[in-house]
């Protein structure tokens, strides 16, 4: 790919990151993001057809990244998986700490955890003995949007504590609450 063209869109990106700092995803505008760029909105037109565009395209390179991660957990996948993506954060990508915010995509960081369902619920019929299908997914939902929160609530707080921890404490509260189906 060109330089420039990846230069362009990374400005674009970047800045649809400052803006999700402080503004909610619906109300940025492609006016505002190029000026805040400055780059001609036909530039933007060139890659992107809209904010809603811009938005699919980052989240899908950024579910992409984190897929190949997946390929690589052999045990626990949701419980090193969310591991996974507290790094990922925390480590150097502002675009997805501000597309998971509450200015971000509300759904985003839900797809992007649906996306170990079907290995971590595989991997729990053998070792959840007490459990029934309807409990597997119940657990699974359940740690889901215990996960969310707490994620969200790391990132409204600037990620001040260490990603580490909050994984830990993500699995702690996880594994005593699988303990009572084993």
């Amino acid at each position: 790919m060109d330089i420039r063209i990846l230069r362009s869109q990374n400005k674009l990106k970047d800045n649809f990151a400052e803006l999700l700092k402080t503004k909610e995803l619906k109300d940025i505008t492609v006016l505002e993001l190029c000026k805040k760029a400055n780059i001609n909105r036909t530039t933007f037109y060139k890659y992107y057809t809209d904010i809603e565009d811009l938005t699919l395209k980052i989240e899908k390179s950024l579910i992409e990244e984190l897929e190949e991660e997946i390929t690589n957990i052999n045990r626990n996948y949701l419980l090193t998986y969310t591991s996974s993506i507290v790094e990922k954060i925390n480590n150097n990508n502002n675009i997805l700490k501000y597309l998971i915010s509450k200015n971000g995509d509300h759904t985003f960081l839900r797809r992007i955890l649906y996306k170990v369902y079907n290995e971590s619920i595989n991997e729990w019929r053998h070792l959840l003995k007490k459990a029934n299908e309807q409990d597997l997914d119940n657990i699974f939902n359940f740690i889901i949007e215990g996960s969310i929160g707490i994620i969200n609530n790391w990132i409204n707080n600037k990620c001040k504590e260490d990603p580490k921890s909050i994984a830990i404490f993500i699995n702690k509260i996880c594994m005593s609450g699988l303990s009572s189906f084993i």
